[in-house]
């Protein structure tokens, strides 16, 4: 059975907050830094990835993805597996507020930019 450290909880608790109040991941990054607070991996430096990866994990409720055997992409998802330390729909609605913020949009023809607001040619 897994054992929940309160310590590290309470900081992934934090950043998933902090993230629905409108932090970005480098605002999430910078806070972290500030307070002293050190990765998973006891580093000072906090990466961008590290985050995003937090914030996409659903291992921090109570479900799990387990992959199938071999190079297959095929997983299986257990629920109640164990005590999560956020709510799904706390997750959920990251993963919503992650979508909305995203500049990229997957459509049928692939992945383009949502807005043209950087772009030196307007498109007709």
């Amino acid at each position: 059975m897994l054992a929940i450290d309160e310590e590290k909880a309470q900081i992934v608790r934090s950043i998933f907050d902090w993230y629905l109040e409108g932090a970005s991941i480098i605002g999430i990054k910078r806070r972290l830094e500030v307070r002293n607070i050190k990765t998973p991996k006891d580093k000072v430096l906090w990466s961008k990835h590290t985050i995003e990866t937090i914030l996409t994990n659903m291992k921090y409720t109570d479900d799990v993805a387990i992959a199938d055997s071999g190079n297959s992409e095929r997983r299986y998802m257990i629920g109640d597996h164990h005590t999560g330390i956020i709510s799904k729909e706390k997750f959920e609605a990251v993963q919503l507020e992650m979508a909305a913020r995203s500049y990229l949009e997957v459509t049928e023809e692939g992945v383009r930019r949502k807005g043209t607001k950087y772009r030196s040619k307007k498109q007709k």
